[in-house]
């Protein structure tokens, strides 16, 4: 648990960095500049009475033993035939878990299913996300058979989420026949060092009042309840009788992660700019896949791209892999082939899916209940369409800045001249929220020339996300054209955190992410992630485009004094005043052009510029 009044501190220095990921506040200290990460678990104050009884108004259907879940086959939320879906359930997500034993954790912290707060007071402390299971007929197990009766799971400290310190906690609990809650294990804090591990552990259940018919047991975090903070994972739990306290081995092989984007720099991008250099966007594929056998076990495996109506490329068709046993071993596709792609359509838009999937010998009726091989197939999609995205649309985390007029820009580079018609953000719900303030999205050619290197200002309404990594589409009143290297951005209105949502699983595009707090642009290289920011392409024929033909035009120094230079080449200017008066005209600049105006007046004023037959107007200040 983090010190909120140390944290108010370093917030008050001028230079101080914040880091904000996606569960809530861990603070970063650097002398460069300031920025916040907070943690966003994939998952209104809620209620701080969390799943406390076991069985008002609930579905009373009974269940029988084994119980087997490892949350590979849904997502977001639990199974409901395994365990009751609240507000306050767990979530599952594929990307907070770090090298858990199969695709898919359940995750503990302090947001609701929602993805909001338990509490909007920042330092409320308690009982936090619950995964309750179903209700399940104990009574009609042989007593002789009672002492063979165990519980096992995996379970990890953090992850990629914010740290569980003291008295952070997550506890396993068993409702007796008296419908008390009993904890049978519990790991605080500071009782676990690693954050990065899946550990396995196997509790016995032989207290004779655990054997009712109505027995349950949940998983429970306690910790800060203000946001995604003091991050568990649970993942691969098991219960049946028969067991013996080293029955920890599964004749199971399972893969672990979702296949990474194939594409070199980004994970989305619009079809015409990738057919541009198919063989430079395009990489092989990885995934992982764990062996929970005490024995080499041999499987094939085979990846493919498609869409609803057609495969584009079959990788790998059963490719031999022998796996060491318990333990992770990482496969990599076979390259993609460019052909696969029509390379004459530059206005298609397609969602396409990356399957991965072993042949693995695993039960396919295990207990005559589970399927194991459930497990062996994993999936993710690319779009080609019209945005262009680094991050792969969850966000782990958040991040920004907490100071007033504070601005960020994302840089990137387009292969081609393009018009941008619109910004996607992700907002995510962190407290004070930014909802409903004004703030105001830039896109610059250069930052490093103050104002003349803006192609567009606008102020917008900040809408935060009403669901988990929901974006937020802001479309601007003209399209904006660009080439090459561009940034896109914001200027905060708001003296406190603005949450970006931010993504820390996919591979990480960095340098490319600078922030403005004194007048002085900085690359933040603290940022491990990928920004949930994603420039909207359109317009695919000529919109131009004016901004292209004034590509080159800048007006510096601006503001200015009454005397300024007009770079760059054109026919005729004239120079306007706000009540649309004439005060200059100038017939042909070329390099570049000195303006020395008589009157001098503060004010806005308007340059129209005519070159190639096409005006637009620029402003400028005299201050």
């Amino acid at each position: 648990m983090r010190n909120y009044h140390q944290m108010n501190l370093m917030k008050n220095k001028t230079h101080d960095i914040f880091i904000l990921l996606t569960l809530l506040l861990g603070i970063c200290d650097i002398s460069i500049a300031q920025i916040t990460f907070k943690p966003i678990e994939e998952a209104a104050e809620a209620k701080k009475e969390n799943l406390r009884t076991a069985s008002s108004g609930r579905d009373s259907t009974q269940i029988e033993l084994p119980f087997w879940d490892d949350f590979s086959r849904t997502t977001y939320l639990p199974d409901t035939t395994h365990w009751f879906v609240e507000p306050g359930t767990s979530n599952i997500s594929a990307s907070l878990g770090i090298d858990p034993p199969t695709v898919n954790v359940a995750v503990f912290d302090g947001w609701n299913t929602h993805g909001t707060p338990y509490s909007s007071m920042q330092l409320e402390e308690g009982a936090g996300d619950s995964l309750v299971s179903k209700f399940i007929d104990l009574s009609s197990i042989n007593p002789a058979l009672r002492e063979t009766v165990y519980i096992s799971f995996f379970w990890q400290k953090e992850g990629r989420g914010e740290t569980p310190d003291d008295p952070d906690s997550i506890r396993l609990q068993i409702m007796n026949s008296d419908k008390d809650w009993i904890t049978i294990w519990g790991k605080a804090g500071l009782d676990e060092m690693e954050t990065n591990i899946f550990k396995q552990e196997i509790i016995q259940v032989s207290d004779i009042s655990f054997f009712h018919n109505y027995f349950q047991f949940r998983f429970q975090s306690f910790g800060r309840l203000s946001g995604g903070f003091d991050t568990w994972n649970i993942d691969y739990v098991y219960m049946n009788y028969n067991r013996i306290p080293d029955d920890l081995v599964f004749e199971d092989r399972a893969l672990t992660t979702q296949p990474g984007s194939w594409l070199t720099r980004f994970s989305a991008m619009p079809y015409d700019h990738f057919i541009i250099n198919l063989e430079q966007n395009l990489q092989p594929v990885e995934v992982a896949v764990y062996n929970l056998d005490d024995q080499v076990q041999p499987i094939e495996y085979y990846a493919l791209i498609r869409d609803s109506i057609k495969i584009y490329d079959e990788m790998n068709q059963g490719t031999p892999r022998n796996l060491a046993p318990l333990a992770r071993t990482d496969i990599t596709s076979e390259p993609i082939d460019p052909d696969a792609f029509d390379q004459n359509a530059d206005s298609i838009s397609l969602v396409l899916e990356t399957k991965f999937f072993i042949n693995s010998g695993d039960s396919a009726n295990w207990f005559d209940k589970y399927d194991l091989r459930s497990n062996d197939t994993t999936t993710s999609i690319i779009k080609l369409d019209d945005e262009l995205a680094y991050d792969d649309g969850t966000a782990e985390w958040a991040a920004g800045l907490s100071q007033k007029a504070g601005m960020l820009a994302y840089q990137f580079i387009v292969p081609k001249s393009d018009a941008i018609t619109a910004l996607k953000i992700y907002f995510p719900d962190f407290a004070p929220s930014p909802e409903g303030k004004t703030f105001t999205i830039i896109i610059w050619d250069d930052l490093f020339q103050y104002r003349q290197g803006r192609l567009l200002t606008e102020q917008h309404i900040v809408q935060k996300s009403t669901a988990l990594n929901q974006f937020t589409t802001y479309t601007f009143g003209r399209p904006v054209a660009v080439s090459d290297t561009f940034y896109i951005g914001y200027e905060q209105s708001v003296d406190d955190f603005f949450p970006i949502g931010l993504d820390k699983y996919g591979k990480t595009q960095g340098g490319n992410i600078f922030i403005n707090l004194d007048g002085v642009w900085e690359p933040s290289n603290i940022i491990d992630g990928n920004l949930m920011i994603r420039p909207v392409f359109g317009f695919k024929k000529a919109v131009g485009f004016e901004d292209e033909i004034f590509k080159d035009i800048k007006i510096y120094p601006n503001p200015n004094d009454g005397v300024f230079n007009i770079q760059g080449e054109f026919d005729h200017v004239k120079v306007i005043d706000v009540l649309g008066n004439m005060i200059l005209e100038i017939e042909g600049g070329e390099i570049e052009t000195e303006v020395k105006l008589i009157h001098r007046k503060h004010g806005l004023y308007f340059l129209k510029i005519r070159k190639k037959g096409i005006y637009k107007t620029f402003k400028f200040v005299i201050n």
